[in-house]
């Protein structure tokens, strides 16, 4: 609403001179922009964190259920904390990890929903209520917690991991007083994923705030929450760190982009080729607070963080054993080694992809060329640079910029679908260049038969610069007991 005022004034004034007409027209054309971009940065973030709505039973102590969708929120793009791995300043002047204003908490029961109130304000400071991941409201979603693990053992052993973590949160709260909403847990299960080959259980924890609403002088309860705190158990939590750190590679090789092709079962999570094991390191300081294990991450600085708004803010903790780094740089050697396993998939894949066996002689032409003589172009390519550089400047770490080398093959007019991840060149810092890394495979224990035992965990804590979120964060962080959590690791 405040948009569409100022563009109205700024019209207004346009029509009642013209003297300064271009310069108006710079200011509407800004005003347009931000309302696009801030359009934009929403749906990008519906997409980041798709969720699934549940009916609600009202009937149930009147609080509507956990439901696990996120409130939508518009934000600057995610930038390098200043001071990564390092707990935050907790005086106000410092940032809003600090509440501004003495907070003073409403005495008496938490509200239900339907009861009478006067505005959100005030509902912001009334008892807020706790929910537990046993009293998720819907006994049919608490059945399918560990669905997607396979033997009774894991099942078992993934309960009790999420107990003692559900524990620990519930501990770092002991003396704090939640108001203005409900703070509710429940769990999950993802299935499985391999680090080189070592096959381990993804599994979380996540326990979300929903801010009391008053409407129509009634009290009622937000059904979307803008501010959660999640722990991924063996794993990195790639999808919401992907603008940081992402897979470097698409998988598109279908099966034969796994190791053991032939026997590989649709569906089925199998070791990959090293190519589809590599992490694109966008940030430096969030890779060195992976390889710390200590203190947290932010993606947004303090001094940056706008005031009193639903800008998302994420803070992470990477929980994981000490001395041993969880990744490693990929040399050019390997990097390069990879690309001549990748290019001999190819050559069983494509010939038998749909894009191929469908197509014209012409389209063939067009789109893959002659495949042989495209495919033995690029492992020569790869094998020159093996033969005549050194060992030295091979054992330097791979930054690749497949943006730059997708022009590069558009430039020399290579056939599209049979030129993927021709090798140019190495490169330094160049925007849109990625340093490559991989799972460090001196990391992970040996002989563990049980693949839900924790390994490395990811602590995200999505918070919004609102009064209730950020007495949540500053709680959470002066009470986090990194002992405690490490000590979950076997």
């Amino acid at each position: 609403m405040k948009t569409i005022k100022a563009l109205f004034a700024i019209l207004l004034f346009m029509l009642c001179g013209s003297s300064s007409q271009a310069q108006l027209l710079k200011k509407l054309e800004k005003k347009v922009t931000q309302a696009a971009q801030k359009s934009a940065d929403k749906a990008a973030d519906k997409a980041v964190d798709k969720t699934v709505s549940k009916p609600i039973d009202k009937a149930a102590d009147k609080v509507l259920d956990a439901d696990v969708k996120k409130k939508p929120a518009s934000g600057a793009n995610p930038q390098q904390h200043p001071d990564s791995a390092i707990p935050p300043q907790t005086d106000e002047k410092e940032g809003l990890a600090a509440t501004e204003e003495p907070f003073v908490l409403t005495s008496g029961a938490p509200p239900k929903i339907g009861d009478p109130c006067t505005s959100k304000e005030e509902l912001a400071r009334m008892p807020g209520k706790y929910f537990t991941a046993e009293e998720y409201p819907w006994p049919a979603a608490r059945a399918e917690y560990f669905k997607k693990l396979t033997t009774a053992q894991e099942k078992t052993s993934a309960k009790q991991v999420l107990g003692t973590i559900e524990k620990l949160e519930q501990q770092s709260r002991a003396d704090f007083a939640l108001a203005g909403g409900t703070w509710e847990a429940h769990y999950s299960s993802e299935g499985y994923h391999y680090f080189e080959n070592r096959k381990l259980a993804d599994y979380r924890f996540q326990t979300a705030f929903y801010e009391y609403l008053c409407i129509k002088n009634k009290v009622d309860r937000n059904d979307e929450y803008s501010t959660v705190l999640r722990v991924f158990v063996n794993s990195l939590a790639i999808n919401v760190l992907q603008k940081h750190l992402s897979n470097a590679f698409s998988d598109n090789l279908s099966n034969y982009a796994y190791k053991d092709w032939k026997n590989y079962k649709s569906g089925a999570e199998a070791p990959k080729i090293a190519l589809m094991n590599y992490l694109a390191g966008k940030n430096p300081d969030l890779i060195a607070a992976v390889n710390s294990g200590t203190g947290y991450w932010q993606d947004v600085p303090e001094n940056e963080i706008s005031k009193d708004t639903y800008d998302p803010i994420c803070r992470y903790w990477l929980v994981k054993k000490a001395d041993v780094p969880l990744l490693v740089p990929v040399s050019r050697k390997e990097y390069l080694e990879s690309l001549l396993e990748y290019y001999e998939r190819e050559a069983l894949y494509i010939p038998k992809s749909n894009n191929y066996g469908f197509s014209s002689a012409e389209q063939r032409q067009r789109y893959f060329g002659d495949l042989s003589a495209v495919l033995t172009n690029k492992k020569a390519l790869v094998n020159k640079v093996l033969k005549e550089n050194s060992a030295e400047w091979l054992s330097k770490q791979a930054v690749v910029n497949p943006v730059e080398d997708t022009y590069l093959n558009q430039k020399q007019n290579l056939p599209e679908y049979s030129s993927d991840l021709t090798f140019y060149k190495f490169y330094d810092n160049e925007k849109e260049a990625s340093p490559l890394y991989k799972y460090n495979p001196d990391y992970f224990s040996d002989n563990v038969e049980n693949a839900a035992k924790p390994q490395f965990m990811t602590i995200a804590f999505r918070y919004v610069s609102k009064p209730a979120p950020l007495r949540l964060i500053k709680n959470f962080t002066d009470n986090f007991d990194q002992e405690a959590w490490t000590g979950l690791l076997h």
